[in-house]
C-alpha cells in the first residue's frame, strides 16, 4: 500500500466518521437549545449532562429512520436532527421526572406528559 492509497483510505474513515456523527452533533445542539427552556427542573451538572446526552443519541439513532419514513430529502437532515434531539431530550427528562417523583403509580406516561405539554403551553400556571 503507498502512501497515497493510505491517505485515502484515512480520509474516507474520516469522511465516515463525521456523517456518522453529524446527526449527535445536530441533536446535542438542539438538547441544549432546549436545556435554556427547561432549566428549572436541570437542577445538577448531571441533570444538563443526561438531558444533552439523551438529546444527541436519541438523534443519532432516530434521525435517519425519520428521514426514511418520512421520505424527506438529504438537505433537511440537520434540522430534523436538532429537532429530534431538542424533542428527545425533554421526553427522556420527563421520563426521568416520572419516575423520580412516583407518579408512576397513579397516572400513565402519556398523562403525565400531556399535563406537562399544557402546563409548559400556559406559561407555568396551573
Amino acid at each position: 500500500m503507498s502512501g497515497n492509497e493510505l491517505w485515502v483510505t484515512i480520509l474516507k474513515l474520516a469522511s465516515d466518521s463525521l456523517s456518522a456523527l453529524q446527526y449527535w452533533i445536530a441533536g446535542l445542539i438542539g438538547a441544549a437549545v432546549t436545556a435554556r427552556y427547561n432549566k428549572e427542573q436541570l437542577k445538577t451538572p448531571y441533570d444538563y449532562m443526561i438531558f444533552l446526552l439523551s438529546g444527541a443519541f436519541t438523534a443519532h439513532y432516530l434521525t435517519s429512520l425519520i428521514m426514511y419514513y418520512a421520505k424527506l430529502e438529504p438537505i433537511h437532515t440537520g434540522g430534523i436532527g436538532f429537532l429530534t434531539g431538542a424533542l428527545g431530550g425533554l421526553v427522556f427528562q420527563e421520563l426521568f421526572v416520572w419516575i423520580k417523583t412516583g407518579a408512576y403509580k397513579h397516572i400513565s406516561f402519556k398523562q403525565f406528559f400531556i399535563d406537562m405539554i399544557k402546563n409548559w403551553k400556559n406559561g407555568g400556571k396551573s
